[in-house]
């Protein structure tokens, strides 16, 4: 196999993006594990478990869901980042562990789905999907004080409570409210955030949105260090957002292809590289290198209050690159 595999590069013109960045604050910690499943059909099990070189456990992550509902799809994926994590952004911390939703119609708009029967009945489906998935975690994280602290435990993240239901107190629920977990408000007051570009985030799939959640990890930490490209290894990411993974090149730059597209067209990412690698079976693996974009850069400068000429160009321009 060969040893290093690029893409070819095209150039094409510059296109003009109006878009602003609008900053979202996501936690760190559970988001950087799949709870969703990002396929419209089939089931995919998520059980992530690593041990360390002397053979005691250092990650474990599994994820089972509610029969009667299922595994939380696209649209609980998208109601689960596009419309609470902005209101949990929004809120100082401590979080109140009671967070007002709003209502299914103010979700709709939120989401820019039509406000039907049809599509609340949906929304309440989806609410109930990310409320009944249950989490058996093992994860150490460094909170924003600088101290270390351990998740191990099995837990739902929140319970959820519609229009003219019984709130905690007795009183009835005028909208929908979310009732925190202690173990997801614990993290939720405790975890650093990272920064996403939040009216992107929200024009994108749900895959190119995995996508960019993953590798914004990556992408932050190139420019921060000023490294040349970001890299994301192929089966981590099939496995952090629930994607199949392919064992043969082709069908690996077929598969990416789709996911980049949206990416390179707003100037997020100007290069991929495919690096050919074996995983720790053997297996076929690849590094994928991205050369960050005017995007990214301008992403970079605007989160970390360091404003440049090429970022403020950015804010306007994309370059397309594939």
């Amino acid at each position: 196999m060969d040893q290093s595999l690029t893409s070819p590069v095209q150039r094409v013109p510059q296109q003009a993006t109006r878009a602003p960045l609008s900053i979202l604050r996501t936690e760190t910690v559970l988001s950087r594990f799949p709870i969703h499943t990002l396929a419209k059909r089939g089931r995919i099990a998520i059980a992530i478990k690593r041990t360390n070189a002397q053979g005691d456990l250092d990650l474990r992550w599994e994820v089972s869901y509610n029969e009667r509902y299922g595994p939380p799809r696209q649209l609980a994926y998208k109601l689960d980042t596009i419309v609470i994590n902005q209101i949990l952004d929004a809120l100082p911390r401590p979080l109140p562990r009671l967070i007002s939703i709003g209502s299914l119609t103010h979700a709709c708009g939120m989401l820019a789905l039509n406000d039907s029967g049809r599509q609340q009945a949906d929304l309440k489906h989806a609410f109930h999907q990310n409320a009944s998935a249950y989490i058996v975690a093992y994860l150490r994280y460094r909170g924003r004080d600088g101290t270390e602290r351990i998740v191990n435990t099995g837990f739902t993240r929140y319970s959820v409570i519609f229009t003219g239901e019984h709130l905690p107190d007795g009183t009835i629920a005028d909208t929908v409210y979310l009732v925190l977990s202690d173990i997801y408000l614990d993290i939720l007051n405790h975890a650093p955030v990272r920064p996403l570009d939040y009216t992107y985030l929200k024009a994108l799939t749900p895959t190119a949105q995995r996508f960019y959640e993953l590798l914004s990890y990556k992408m932050f930490a190139a420019l921060k260090h000023r490294q040349p490209h970001a890299t994301l290894r192929y089966s981590d990411y099939c496995l952090l957002s629930t994607q199949q993974r392919y064992m043969e090149y082709d069908q690996v730059k077929k598969q990416m292809y789709k996911v980049h597209q949206s990416h390179i067209s707003s100037g997020y990412i100007v290069k991929v590289q495919y690096e050919a690698t074996t995983d720790a079976d053997g297996r076929p693996d690849w590094l994928m290198h991205y050369t960050p974009g005017p995007k990214a850069k301008a992403e970079y400068a605007a989160f970390t209050r360091q404003p440049s000429a090429e970022a403020a160009a950015a804010l306007t321009l994309s370059v397309v690159a594939v």
